[in-house]
């Protein structure tokens, strides 16, 4: 056949298969240009996964810093605030995390712990305002961080909005009721991005107000400082009003909105206003936890916390989770997450409450616990 005849044959085609001849190339390319687009907006961790030698990129978001108060016991001139406060640098949360990332064969990829067997990870934790929680969160999604860590209700929210529409697991820690807030969908089946561990902390205000009367057989009046609007800390008010009712002791509530208006509530704090302090589930008032617990033994006032820590830091009792558990068990997450689970497949875990009694603070306070009541706790403090 000539060229010309060759030609002419190819133009003499039926029209619909030229057409069809389109559309499959077309199709190819609008199949390769989809696939690029799922391929570049595949998550980062998807590459961790291939590449055991690729760190995990964890941020941690939480409210702060949190201040560790300092030993005042029956110091009659102390004022709160007068020193340089110590922050803590190393919270129970990430403590928890980091030792049961370890016992899984992680290794945090720092200049020391180069050359370790284990699968590497990094770690960066970022404590500020709300505010700066917003911005720090934004960095974390611009770096692609493979997993985000939200401590407490208000970092856990800024975490989901900043991560919206983005294939980036949020893990969550410190959140009573996370259905409630819109978190997951169900503890069973979380849906979304985010699960983690969930604080019973709200729960059980009402008992808390039950065992500091136990203690203290003695209380009368009982302080709490809270946030107005803070859904956390007004549930958990609610709940200790009505235990306070069945127990006839009077709650003096104050509302604050800064560490500025909690240092004035505790310079003007003395014996003979309240008996007792109770601790809310306030991410304001613990990350300025050290005005409160230093004005508590130095005024012999004492204070009951919601979490373990604060027992070692100065609160005759704390009854709640262990914000060092509960971190530790966020790294069986990452650990299924790194290996390919989907945060939303993995359901959200309750932490039980611990009860911990401070002796060293009741001596100071000069309080003799009950025996009755010592037998109740899960560690005791000497």
């Amino acid at each position: 056949m000539s060229r010309v005849r060759h030609a002419i044959e190819v133009n003499k085609a039926p029209a619909r298969c030229r057409r069809g001849g389109i559309w499959v190339r077309n199709w190819f390319r609008i199949t390769a240009f989809a696939v690029g687009i799922i391929l570049t907006a595949a998550p980062r961790l998807a590459d961790a996964q291939d590449k055991p030698n690729t760190p995990i990129r964890i941020g941690v978001l939480a409210l702060g810093p949190r201040y560790i108060p300092a030993w005042h016991c029956g110091q009659a001139d102390f004022r709160p605030g007068s020193e340089e406060p110590q922050h803590d640098t190393e919270p129970s949360y990430v403590l928890g995390l980091r030792d049961q990332l370890k016992k899984l064969n992680y290794v945090e990829a720092a200049a020391g712990n180069r050359g370790g067997g284990g699968r590497s990870y990094t770690l960066t934790l970022r404590t500020g305002t709300l505010s700066q929680l917003k911005d720090y969160a934004r960095e974390f999604v611009a770096d692609r961080m493979d997993i985000i860590v939200g401590v407490a209700t208000a970092a856990v929210r800024v975490a989901q909005q900043e991560t919206q529409g983005r294939a980036i697991p949020v893990l969550m820690t410190g959140v009573s009721d996370p259905v409630k807030y819109g978190f997951v969908q169900s503890l069973a089946r979380p849906g979304g991005n985010i699960t983690g561990v969930s604080h019973q902390v709200v729960q059980g205000s009402g008992k808390r107000v039950e065992l500091f009367k136990q203690m203290l057989p003695g209380l009368k009046r009982m302080l709490t400082i809270r946030q107005i609007g803070y859904a956390p800390s007004e549930k958990s008010i609610e709940e200790i009003r009505a235990a306070a009712d069945r127990l006839r002791i009077g709650v003096v509530d104050r509302t604050i909105k800064n560490r500025q208006d909690i240092h004035e509530v505790m310079i003007s704090l003395r014996p003979d206003s309240v008996d007792g302090i109770m601790i809310l589930p306030d991410s304001n008032v613990i990350a300025n936890l050290d005005l409160v617990l230093e004005t508590s033994l130095a005024q012999r006032i004492p204070a009951f916390g919601i979490f373990d820590y604060m027992a070692g830091w100065g609160a005759i009792a704390a009854n709640g989770p262990s914000a060092y558990q509960a971190g530790a068990r966020l790294a069986w997450y990452i650990d299924k997450i790194g290996n390919g689970a989907k945060a939303g497949d993995l359901p959200v875990e309750p932490l039980d409450p611990s009860f911990v009694i401070n002796l060293k603070a009741a001596q100071c306070l000069g309080i003799v616990v009950p025996l009755e009541v010592l037998s109740q706790a899960d560690r005791i403090i000497r």
